[in-house]
Order: structure tokens, then C-alpha cells, then sequence
């Protein structure tokens, strides 16, 4: 045991930190660490501390020395921002906020799609279509065993379609050969076109 560890034993054992029980334990502790004579001069210390008088402090005392503190300048008070009415309800309502906040964001990103002048051409891939010029064809002899999806352009079906045909800005031109085994749809409107996003979401 370092001189230091014996030191912090003696100080725990004089404020009482340990049982007196462990008095030949740590006796034994303070002899191995040749400290015996450093203790008793710490309990002779200890206890002619203990014995001096305890102060006796006069009634008045709490009141002469708040006098004599120095007065405190008053410092101002900052103002405070009222709070918005817009701000109030915002905190008052957090369900309709968040909504309104989806809402304008929406709003903002179907502004930048709708800006575009043109969409490029888009289409379901399945074999055998062919895209020229801007327009989807179901070749003649060609069949699809699905829904047809096209964007940004026409679809001609020449062919058999055994699924839902939709168009998003264009038209669905259906030569007198060809059959849909389905519904038709064009979208051109911007309602349409949400409309069809959200359901699209939820199928």
C-alpha cells in the first residue's frame, strides 16, 4: 500500500466510512504501511476538533449580513415575442400542420412535373412492343398478357391486349384488328393524374 492509499484509508476510516468491526483489519493495513504514527496524529487531530465548542450565532445574525450585501442593480426584463396566432396553432393542432405541410409540398413537386414541356416516352416493357415516334404499337400477331402502361406518349394496338390499357398524355388509338380485354383510360388532366397516382399507392 502506497503512503498515498494509506492516507485516503485513515481519512475513511476517522469519518466513519467503514465498520468499526474492521478495526484489526485496517490496523494490520496501517502497520504494513508503516503509517501507525501518521494515524494517531490524525485521530489526536480529529478529536480535539471535535471537542472544541460549536459556534453560537446571535438571532439577528441572518438579517446583518443580508444588510450588508450589496444592493443589486435591477436588471431589466427582456421582452418577449408574443407568439404568432399561426405559430400558437400550429402547436395547438399538430396533425392538421403535418398535413398542410405534405399538402404544400405536394403541391410543389407536381408544379415542377407539370412544368416540363414535354415527358419523355415511357412505357410497361414487354416483348414484342415497338416504340417509334413517340407512339407505343401492339403489333398485329402480338399479345399482352398484362396491363399496358404508356407516359408521354400514344399507344396504337394493333394486337390483343388482355389487361388494362392506360395512358398517361396521349392517346389509345385501337386499329379495327386489335382487342383490349380490359378498360381503356387516358389521363390528361392534372386531377386525373393525382387521382390515378393515389390509387396506384393503395392498389
Amino acid at each position: 500500500m502506497t503512503r498515498e492509499q494509506a492516507r485516503q484509508r485513515i481519512h475513511e476510516y476517522l469519518d466513519e466510512q467503514q465498520p468499526p468491526e474492521d478495526w484489526k483489519a485496517f490496523e494490520r493495513e496501517m502497520q504494513e504501511a508503516d503509517a501507525m504514527e501518521e494515524f494517531e496524529e490524525y485521530r489526536l487531530l480529529d478529536a480535539e476538533i471535535r471537542a472544541l465548542p460549536a459556534p453560537r450565532l446571535s438571532a439577528d445574525f441572518t438579517s446583518r449580513v443580508l444588510a450588508r450585501l450589496p444592493e443589486q442593480a435591477e436588471t431589466p426584463t427582456p421582452l418577449l415575442r408574443k407568439p404568432s396566432r399561426f405559430g400558437s396553432k400550429m402547436k395547438q393542432y399538430p396533425l392538421l400542420a403535418a398535413a398542410s405541410i405534405f399538402c404544400l409540398l405536394s403541391l410543389g413537386s407536381l408544379g415542377g412535373y407539370f412544368s416540363q414541356e414535354k415527358h419523355d416516352l415511357s412505357y410497361t416493357n414487354v416483348p414484342g412492343l415497338m416504340a417509334q415516334n413517340g407512339e407505343v404499337v401492339v403489333p398485329a400477331g402480338v399479345t399482352v398478357d398484362q396491363d399496358l402502361y404508356v407516359e408521354g406518349g400514344n399507344v396504337r394496338i394493333e394486337g390483343v391486349v388482355n389487361g388494362d390499357v392506360t395512358t398517361v398524355d396521349g392517346d389509345a388509338y385501337l386499329a379495327s384488328a386489335g382487342r383490349v380485354n380490359g378498360k381503356i383510360q387516358e389521363i390528361d388532366q392534372l386531377f386525373e393524374r393525382v387521382w390515378y397516382g393515389v390509387k396506384r399507392i393503395f392498389e
